[in-house]
């Protein structure tokens, strides 16, 4: 049996590559694995120090607020990340394909794919991401990573999906 690993972000590409995947699957009566990876976009630098000269009573409260903040946002990125895939393979499953599991991982796109990648057949990628709506004429940046990197074949999903 076929092995197919479909990378899903929440962006207007996912739902191509929904019908992409479903449409390989169904000639080739492959099992899917849906992917969702929560990158590390904001942990990539040096955390900014936002207490100023304030006083050790006020920079503690701040610092406090901010951890607060950043641990809630963490908890919605995550409860997001599993919506996206609970919708996604639920719809999978309406159109037929019988196997389909999700997978939700924090770190680097590229680390999991090698991490993943030697069960699969194929990669099933958008051509572009959520944060690259503004770029018309561009492919995505983890779409190039992803290619370059990949020692599996690539399917890239375009925004309108067409057999």
């Amino acid at each position: 049996m076929t092995h197919l690993i479909a990378l899903i972000d929440g962006s207007g590409y996912s739902q191509s590559v929904c019908d992409l995947t479903r449409w390989v699957a169904e000639r080739t009566d492959a099992s899917v694995e849906l992917m969702h990876v929560l990158g590390r976009r904001n942990t990539d630098s040096e955390p900014a120090d936002l207490s100023g000269n304030l006083k050790l009573g006020a920079r503690s409260a701040l610092l406090k607020e901010l951890a607060d903040l950043d641990e809630q946002k963490n908890k919605l990125e995550l409860k997001r990340g599993r919506l996206l895939l609970e919708e996604a393979k639920t719809g999978l499953e309406e159109k037929g394909v019988a196997t389909v599991t999700t997978k939700l991982r924090h770190g680097d796109l590229i680390e999991t794919i090698a991490e993943f990648e030697g069960d699969a057949d194929l990669i099933l990628v958008g051509k572009r991401g959520e944060a690259a709506d503004f770029a018309k004429l561009h492919l995505g940046s983890n779409l190039e990573r992803v290619v370059r990197s990949a020692k599996k074949p690539v399917l890239v999903a375009s925004r309108a999906f067409k057999p």
